[in-house]
Formats: structure tokens, C-alpha cells, sequence
């Protein structure tokens, strides 16, 4: 593996100009966003910017996308803060809650390379399609709503995300009204920019602004919280506080951050590769999120992943590579260095609003009304990660997750579309009787179509539905073809149950043939001994020379 990525050995220099100008713009973006998740990570915000440097650049070298930005991230922001939660105690001091953070980021990025070399890239299918934007939405709504008590000046309430909402309104005599008008104005500012300046870096200026206000106005003196204090530089805490035993206690969270970071980037990366004709490797992939954690990690940031608003605003701005990217991470590490002092006076409540909305995109029930709308089990999928969610909690929400998609691939395979076939009214080729109204039945012949891999979990689905069909049929068929096109597998249990509906049809006098059989489906009824029981003659290479060799029989015997 080259350690000069593919995209800079062909870097036109004249792209220089507009890849500068767009990694300023998401600079802008994210080093706000940065200290803003590392709230919800539950680390000083000063962390937060120690993710972007390393993360980006070990990305860049390594990864696939050349438009996936790769940094903070309030999903996985989300996910380090309940895994670590596992572990703290109300004694629990900053310096630890810090060190199980990196501990946390570090093992994240240690299984993302070790999935990369073990190419298991294949888990993102851990997390369904419905699944992960069921779990997006209420993800969104548990991070928007757990900002709110920062938005309004209270403390947050203890309970799951309605509980919190429900408190937090029950609450609003204790609510500051100076706190409320500067979240208020910083969320319809960020909004409003948004919508009607979309090239502007919106959240930088309503930053900028809120802390000139502070100053200009004294809101402290009103009840305003700040952040306070950022150190300058890199300050990192001692990791000699996290033990072998916490190690283990955190792997669970690390998987799980693992399965849905991988599923969201994965996703974001695929739609622009699509987009501008170019694969992505879902194993280098792996690689280069774990290059990124580990980067974040070594810097003491939290846990990271692929981010679609600073990826789509690279696009709109004009970015030509990952350049632009780099040029954000270079101006994150001169912010550390130089800037970050700038933002003591920025108040906790524009911190809030910048969290609410950033994941504002998120929160978009068009995800999960789609599957409604389409008359699918996939819709209570969706509707069941989201609720997991918001009413038990993240880690139980990845779990629920992954089971929930399990639920819907064992649902696929046991319930697979079959269909009885017939003669086309054109006559070109066979289709679904039911489907195609002109469609004729082959007399004396019935020919069956099983549309997914015969394997343990639907062999006993397919021998009952093909002898019910040939029960059903009348007068009863002479022959039965099996169109084996659609079948890309057989297991042991599947050619049993293939012989079992040889032996059943051969006692009632009916011949079976298989047709239309992949080589490996071909290879694996031979390995099994079951073409041995159905007899060479009777696997065939399509349900034409199947039928033909019906009729000549037919012919023969006359």
C-alpha cells in the first residue's frame, strides 16, 4: 500500500486557490462544531479542537472518498459519551473522564484497522438501511432535545429523551430569559444564514457575534454562561488512571461506535462516489477511519467518522480534493496554537444552538415515513431503532439496531418472493403467472421459481411451498422445473430438502428437473450427492431445454 495517495500523486496545482478557500470555509464550520460536540462527548472544549489535526490528515492518507470529510461528529460524540458513562461516577474527575475518552477513541481506531486488515468491511451491513435511519432520527432528537436545557439556562434533567423534554418545558419558571434570547437569536441566525446565505460560514459569524455581544454587554453579569478559559496549546492528561478492566468495560461501546460509524460513512461515501464515478474500498475505508480515531486519539480528541455537512459544504464551496480538508486540519492546529483563547467569551447557550443545528438534518421523519409509504416491515424497523433510542438510550439503541436488522435479513431469506411460471403471451420467455395475466401454464409441466438462496433458514419453507403448489395443481403435473436462476447458494439442509422433494415427487410418479443452476449451486448439489439422486439428464442449463427435454420425452413415449 502506497503511503502517497492516489488523489495527490495527480494533484493539479491550479486547484490550490479554490481547495484554500474551501478548507477555510469548513474550518469555519467545524471548529465551532468541534468544541460545540465536545460538550455532548463530555470533554472541555478545548478537546475538541484537538480532534481535527491528526483525524483529518490520517484519513486523507488512507481512505478512499475524495469528498468524505472525516472528523468530529456528533453521533459518535454521542455514542463515546455513553459508553464512557459506563464507567464515571460522580467522583469521576475531568482529568479521568478525559483519559477514558482517549482510551475509548484509541480502541476505536485499533478495531477499525484490525477490521480493515481482516477485510470485514461487510459489517457495516451490520446496521440495515431502514435500521441506521430510524436510529439517525432518533439520534438526532436525543441530542437536539438533551441541548435544550443549555439552551434556556438550566441544568439538564435525568431520564430518557421525553423525559427530558417533558422536564425541561415543566421547568420554565427557572428558566434565564437572557440565556433563552441569546440561544433563540443564535439558532435563528444559523437557520436564517443558512437558508438565504448558504456560501457564507454561518457558524463562525454567529460565533464571532455572540462573543462581541458577551463582551459588549456584560451578559455574564445577566446569568449568561460561558465557556470560559481555553488554554492555548496542547494540555494532555496522564492515561495511567485507565486500567485493563476499563479496557474491557469500554470494548462494548467501541464495537457499537465501530458498527454505526461505519454504516453512516460508509453510506455518505458511497452516494458521492456514485455521484462522480469512482469506487470506494470498504476496507481501505476501515483503514483510514481507524488512521483517523488513532490520530484523534493521540491528540486526546474524542472518537470521530465521516460528517455529511462538512463533506456537502466542501462540495458547494467549490473544493477540488481532500486538500481542502487538509487546509481545515492546518488552520485547526494554528486555532489550538494561537486562537483558542478567543473563545472564553462564547456562551454555553450558542454552544447548544450550534449542536441543535447541526443536527437539525438529521431529524428528518421523511427517513422513516418512506417505508410507510411503501407498505413495509422496514418502516416498524426504523420506527424501532428510533424509539430505542429516545426512550432507553444509545448503547441500547445500537443493540436494538443490530437486532432489528438481523430480524429483517432472517425475515428476507425465510420469506422470499416464489412464483409459478408460464409461457408469455409473446412467447419470448417464462413469467409470473400470477404477475403477467397473459402468461399460459405449460401443460403437464409446473415450473417453479424460488427466488433466494436455499439454505437452513428456508428449506423447509421451500419443500412445503412446492408441494402444496403441486398438490394444488390440477390436473397434477408430470413434471416439475425448478428454475434455479434466481438461487445463488445451497447448504447442506437445502440439497436434503431438494432430495426429500425428488424422493416425494418420484413416489407419485412425477420427474424433477433442476434448471437454470449457477456453476457454484451446480458444484454444491454435486459435492452433496444430490445430482446423484436427481440423475445427470435432470439438471439442465435453462427451463427452455427443460421443457424441450419434457416434450421430447413426451414425443419418445408416443
Amino acid at each position: 500500500m502506497r503511503l502517497i495517495p492516489s488523489w495527490l500523486r495527480r494533484y493539479d496545482r491550479a486547484w490550490l486557490p479554490a481547495d484554500t478557500a474551501a478548507g477555510l470555509t469548513i474550518w469555519a464550520l467545524m471548529v465551532p462544531q468541534a468544541m460545540a460536540y465536545a460538550g455532548i462527548a463530555g470533554v472541555p472544549v478545548q478537546n475538541g479542537l484537538y480532534v481535527m489535526p491528526l483525524a483529518v490528515v490520517g484519513y486523507a492518507l488512507f481512505g478512499t472518498s475524495r469528498h468524505l470529510f472525516v472528523g468530529p461528529s456528533a453521533t459518535v460524540a454521542t455514542l463515546s459519551a455513553s459508553s464512557v458513562a459506563v464507567l464515571a461516577t460522580a467522583s469521576t474527575g475531568s482529568g479521568e473522564y478525559v483519559a477514558l475518552t482517549c482510551a475509548l477513541t484509541l480502541m476505536v481506531g485499533v478495531i477499525y484497522v484490525a477490521g480493515g486488515l481482516a477485510r470485514m468491511g461487510f459489517v457495516a451491513r451490520f446496521f440495515a438501511r431502514p435500521v441506521l435511519e430510524g436510529f439517525i432520527v432518533g439520534l438526532g432528537l436525543y441530542i437536539a432535545i438533551g441541548q435544550l436545557p443549555k439552551v434556556v439556562g438550566i441544568e439538564k434533567p435525568a431520564g430518557n429523551t421525553l423525559s427530558v423534554l417533558a422536564n425541561t418545558i415543566a421547568d420554565v419558571g427557572s428558566w434565564d430569559w437572557t440565556t433563552v434570547a441569546v440561544g433563540a437569536a443564535g439558532l435563528l441566525a444559523l437557520f436564517a444564514l443558512a437558508r438565504f446565505a448558504p456560501k457564507l460560514p454561518g457558524v463562525i459569524i454567529v460565533v464571532v457575534l455572540a462573543v462581541l455581544a458577551v463582551q459588549a454587554l456584560d451578559l455574564q453579569d445577566h446569568g449568561v454562561a460561558i465557556v470560559g478559559d481555553v488554554p492555548t496549546g496542547f494540555h494532555f492528561v496522564s492515561l495511567s488512571s485507565v486500567s485493563p478492566t476499563d479496557l474491557v468495560d469500554l470494548l462494548p461501546g467501541a464495537l457499537a461506535i465501530v458498527i454505526v460509524g461505519l454504516a453512516q460513512s460508509l453510506a455518505i461515501a458511497k452516494s458521492y462516489a456514485a455521484k462522480y464515478h469512482y469506487a470506494v474500498d470498504a476496507n481501505r475505508e476501515m483503514l483510514g477511519y481507524g488512521a483517523a480515531n488513532i490520530g484523534a486519539g493521540a491528540l486526546q480528541g474524542y472518537t470521530v467518522t465521516g460528517g455529511l455537512s462538512p463533506s456537502a459544504t466542501a462540495e458547494r464551496v467549490g473544493a477540488k480534493s481532500p486538500v481542502a480538508f487538509l487546509v481545515a486540519a492546518l488552520m485547526a492546529l494554528l486555532t489550538i496554537l494561537f486562537l483558542a483563547g478567543l473563545f472564553k467569551d462564547l456562551p454555553e447557550a450558542i454552544l447548544g444552538a450550534v449542536v441543535i443545528w447541526a443536527v437539525s438534518g438529521m431529524v428528518d421523519f421523511g427517513r422513516v415515513t418512506q417505508y410507510w409509504r411503501a407498505q413495509s416491515l422496514e418502516f416498524w424497523a426504523a420506527l424501532g431503532a428510533l424509539l430505542g433510542v429516545i426512550l432507553i438510550g444509545i448503547l441500547p439503541g445500537v443493540a436494538i439496531g443490530v437486532a432489528l436488522s438481523f430480524i429483517l435479513l432472517i425475515h428476507t431469506i425465510d420469506h422470499p418472493h416464489i412464483a409459478t411460471l408460464g409461457r408469455s403471451s409473446d412467447g419470448s420467455r417464462f413469467s409470473d403467472l400470477e404477475a403477467d395475466p397473459g402468461a399460459t401454464p405449460i401443460p403437464g409441466v409446473l415450473i417453479h421459481r424460488f427466488e433466494a438462496e436455499l439454505i437452513f433458514a428456508n428449506a423447509d419453507l421451500f419443500q412445503d411451498d412446492l408441494l402444496a403448489r403441486v398438490r394444488a395443481a390440477g390436473p397434477p403435473p408430470a413434471t416439475v422445473v425448478l428454475d434455479f436462476g434466481p438461487v445463488s447458494q445451497v447448504d447442506v439442509t437445502g440439497a436434503q430438502a431438494l432430495r426429500s422433494v425428488h424422493d416425494t415427487l418420484e413416489a407419485r410418479g412425477i420427474r424433477l428437473i433442476v434448471a437454470h443452476a449457477r456453476s457454484t449451486v451446480r458444484d454444491a448439489l454435486r459435492r452433496s450427492g444430490t445430482v446423484d439422486v436427481l440423475g445427470e439428464r435432470n439438471l439442465v442449463p435453462s427451463v427452455d431445454g427443460a421443457v424441450a427435454s419434457v416434450r421430447a420425452g413426451t414425443a419418445a413415449a408416443r
